[in-house]
């Protein structure tokens, strides 16, 4: 018997062989070694072409795989940090002071995601006096009342409130590097910032 042709070999791996053709092939694959190896051959060819027989996991077997790996959302903290956006002891010796008088008050702009602070610091260094104000981002942040702590290394805390305004002021600050602490009554949330510096 001759070999196999290719064609009757794919029409066998594909099933559409008659059951007549297949019986006396299969004999011929079975004593004919050259033929058994390219049938193999296109078997193996043809099984990689087939469409795959996989299907999609379940939506809710994906969504729980993908929440092991994704990073949790952080809690949203009472604190916040301002960020400065104008210090006068900073700017060139022509605002600070005129033909190099060092000027009588320092003025701090900061700041928050919710209020920008004002801040004047005004006298001698032994008793300074400060004046600020909250400016609220948003119409509706109440700041009446807001309590302000002043932290001064190796000073007693001082504590004052907000008007309706958001003005408040400390008197008789020692020298030293300030540090405030605004609560808001609404939110409760705490502002931090620093003023270094004379």
């Amino acid at each position: 018997m001759r070999h196999v042709d290719p064609a009757i070999m794919i029409e066998m791996i594909e099933q559409r062989a008659s059951k007549c053709e297949r019986e006396s092939y299969e004999q011929h694959l079975t004593d004919c070694r050259r033929c058994a190896a390219e049938y193999d051959s296109w078997w193996t060819f043809l099984s990689g072409l087939c469409p795959s027989s996989l299907t999609d996991a379940p939506t809710e077997l994906i969504n729980e795989c993908i929440a092991i790996y994704r990073k949790p959302e952080p809690l949203p903290s009472r604190f916040q940090r301002a960020s400065l956006l104008f210090d006068s002891f900073l700017q060139p010796l022509a605002v600070a002071g005129l033909r190099g008088t060092p000027a009588e008050s320092r003025q701090v702009v900061l700041h928050t995601q919710v209020f920008d602070v004002h801040v004047k610091v005004s006298g001698k260094e032994s008793d300074r006096r400060i004046m600020a104000q909250l400016l609220p981002l948003q119409p509706d942040t109440i700041i009446d009342g807001a309590q302000i702590q002043l932290h001064i290394p190796g000073c007693p805390a001082q504590v004052t409130r907000s008007n309706e305004l958001g003005q408040f002021t400390f008197s008789g600050v020692p020298n030293g590097p300030l540090s405030f602490f605004i609560e808001l009554p609404s939110s409760g949330s705490i502002v931090q910032f620093s003023v270094q510096g004379g």
